[in-house]
């Protein structure tokens, strides 16, 4: 698990070191240990983690995650939340459950009597490539939406043309099929082999196949790999991110340069909020980054160590598994904490979570959620009302005057069905006009 959950195609030789049973025998370990007490103390610092992150942490941030994330798609999928990066919330979130389900799974293998089982050899052989497929399709999204972001926020008009929930799925489908098609050749690495021992008992072990052991297959494929996911998109994140930190900054600055000219402006809560959704997303990518370093300094550690022949030596290795398993865990970690994320920097994700999950919120007491528009600038009540005072003011009303009052509490007329055509055009204009609604895109 440590090994080759997140850590892709660099570590599968790591992989049939924990597997096979070409170690010495307990018995000539013990002696070498006995000589050399820091051996000693190595295994008992892995055999520590490895209980509390293989088998503590990760079956609690797997429950958290996948629980977090499920509650993220219900919001996320809501009526009012269709957006282009909603979309991309939406299908990161799924990928998110897939790979800590994934991992959970893979962490079994720590049990001694489900790891001896011939039908969990094979299912484990195929979830550790599904699992780099799952992560890595998190990595693409990430730099999607972040990519997405900074069109939106750096080239606004064209954003308004590009930026739309229907490609953005159409975008989503092409980076799954990408990653499907540059992480399917990790199928052939290995295969399940089974023999006989002395005492004519079947034993199942996962071995490297000569796919896997080629040595120009182990430099170029496993060099793309972790050029493609892990160091562009680090360097892009970063890149985009410190651009649209700079955005930000220069936002705030204009805004409180303008509280002191225009108070209340009608464009001014959906640039609050707009601004609040691209911290949000920068904080999403940050965090991505952080959890993803470890990974990628381990990567690059193993892939130095295949392409020079070094081999470590036993206490070496076990602290290079401790490392690894300190990575996995703060992928999974990753993976469970963006529920968390939304729910603190997105006041709009907050509405919709308690108009859906809290039956007795205020925001689900006749109150319903505002729409914003990127050709307006405004909101779909923050329209309504500055239509309504733009009429009083054309006709001199204001809001102590009796005619408004009356005006206000007065039903609307009806027109018999006699007094007009039911095939006419202009009756059909004028009834669609209340009838039919504009679409307005929202954000989070």
């Amino acid at each position: 698990m440590e090994n080759s959950t997140i850590l892709s195609s660099p570590l599968v030789s790591l992989v049939v070191s924990n597997l096979s049973h070409s170690s010495p025998t307990p018995a000539t370990r013990m002696d070498s240990m006995m000589d050399n007490p820091l051996e000693l103390a190595s295994d008992e610092q892995l055999r520590l983690t490895r209980l509390v992150v293989q088998k503590c942490l990760v079956p609690i941030i797997t429950c958290a995650g996948v629980t977090g994330n499920v509650v993220s798609i219900a919001v996320l999928t809501h009526k009012s939340m269709k957006t282009s990066t909603n979309c991309y919330l939406t299908a990161l979130a799924i990928f998110d459950i897939l790979y800590l389900v994934t991992s959970l799974a893979l962490s079994l293998k720590h049990y001694e009597d489900i790891n001896e089982q011939k039908i969990y050899k094979y299912f484990y052989l195929y979830s550790r490539v599904l699992a780099d497929i799952w992560s890595n399709v998190s990595v693409c999204l990430t730099v999607t939406f972040t990519l997405e972001r900074y069109v939106g926020v750096c080239h606004p008009i064209k954003g308004r043309a590009v930026c739309t929930p229907k490609r953005a799925r159409i975008i989503t489908c092409c980076v799954v099929l990408f990653v499907l098609i540059a992480t399917s050749p990790e199928f052939l690495e290995w295969e399940v082999f089974e023999s006989k021992n002395d005492k004519n008992l079947t034993i199942t072990e996962i071995i490297t196949t000569e796919i896997g052991e080629s040595r120009a297959y182990t430099v170029f494929y496993h060099w793309f790999i972790v050029a493609m996911f892990t160091f562009i998109p680090l360097a892009a994140l970063l890149g985009f991110n410190i651009i649209l930190i700079r955005s930000v900054c220069k936002a705030n600055r204009i805004r409180r340069r303008m509280t002191y000219v225009a108070v209340n402006r009608p464009g001014e809560a959906h640039s609050g909020e707009h601004t609040r959704i691209t911290c949000m997303l920068i904080s999403v990518a940050f965090v991505f980054i952080i959890c993803q370093l470890p990974t990628a300094t381990m990567m690059c550690y193993i892939t130095y160590l295949e392409l020079s022949g070094t081999e470590l030596t036993h206490t070496e290795n076990n602290y290079r598994k401790i490392a690894g398993n300190v990575a996995n865990i703060l992928i999974s970690l990753n993976a469970a904490v963006n529920f968390i994320l939304y729910s603190v920097m997105s006041t709009k994700f907050r509405k919709v979570f308690q108009r859906l999950f809290c039956k007795h919120s205020r925001y689900t007491l006749g109150k319903s959620i505002s729409e914003y528009s990127y050709s307006t600038g405004m909101s779909t009540v923050r329209r309504i009302s500055s239509c309504r005072d733009a009429e009083n003011r054309r006709i001199g009303l204001n809001s102590h005057s009796p005619e408004y009052l009356i005006r206000r509490l007065r039903p609307p007329a009806t027109p018999h069905r006699s007094q007009e055509s039911l095939t006419s055009r202009e009756s059909f204009k004028r009834n669609s006009c209340y009838t039919k609604r504009s679409y307005t895109d929202t954000v989070l």
